[in-house]
């Protein structure tokens, strides 16, 4: 017989994994996001920006699987009102490469909540006066804790495939954000 205590173990190693086969992928996008001076208003819009040309089509993509995935509240309406109170244009979404599965979409909604959690880190750090409705949309209470037990029994209840599955779509989330960060600096 299974006790509470070793599912709980069994979870948080499905988990942990996730996290360490996509830390690689996580510390990329920290790097190429920590270019950004969010207290200087050209150089907060030029991150607001690149958030809107991946975060749009990663919420699009979630979109699809809202019957496969937990509840989400979308934030892409935060950063376009963000944008357009700074007098930015929405910039041109990305092209992304994200499978058709909802093992993946899991992933990427790893990835978009994991980013709340940054958000509210980031948003002390937005110059006096600027927009910050995008970074300051936190978890509720309990809401993060939510998601990982739902995501850590989605992995347990996987199999193989559908566990690879998630940690592609993390790691995809995370070049696809990445990828935006690096455009933002070659425009």
């Amino acid at each position: 017989m299974e006790t509470a205590g070793r599912a709980d173990e069994r979870k948080n190693s499905s988990l942990e994994e996730l996290r360490r086969v996509s830390r690689k992928a996580h510390n990329a996008v920290d790097e190429a996001f920590s270019r950004f001076e969010l207290a200087d208003r050209k150089s907060y819009g030029a991150f607001l920006t690149a958030h809107a040309r991946a975060l749009v089509v990663a919420e699009a993509y979630l979109d699809r699987y809202s019957a496969s995935v937990p509840p989400w509240r979308p934030r892409a309406e935060l950063l376009k009102q963000d944008l357009r109170d700074m007098g930015l244009p929405m910039p041109v979404s990305q092209r992304h490469m994200l499978s058709d599965c909802s093992g993946t979409a899991f992933g990427v909604l790893y990835v978009l909540e994991g980013s709340r959690l940054g958000g509210r880190i980031l948003s002390g750090r937005v110059g006096e006066g600027l927009p910050r409705a995008y970074l300051s949309a936190v978890h509720q209470k309990g809401e993060w804790l939510a998601f990982l037990e739902r995501l850590g029994q989605f992995l347990d209840e996987s199999t193989v495939a559908r566990r690879q599955a998630v940690t592609d779509g993390a790691v995809a989330a995370f070049a696809l954000f990445r990828e935006s960060a690096r455009l933002q600096f070659s425009d």
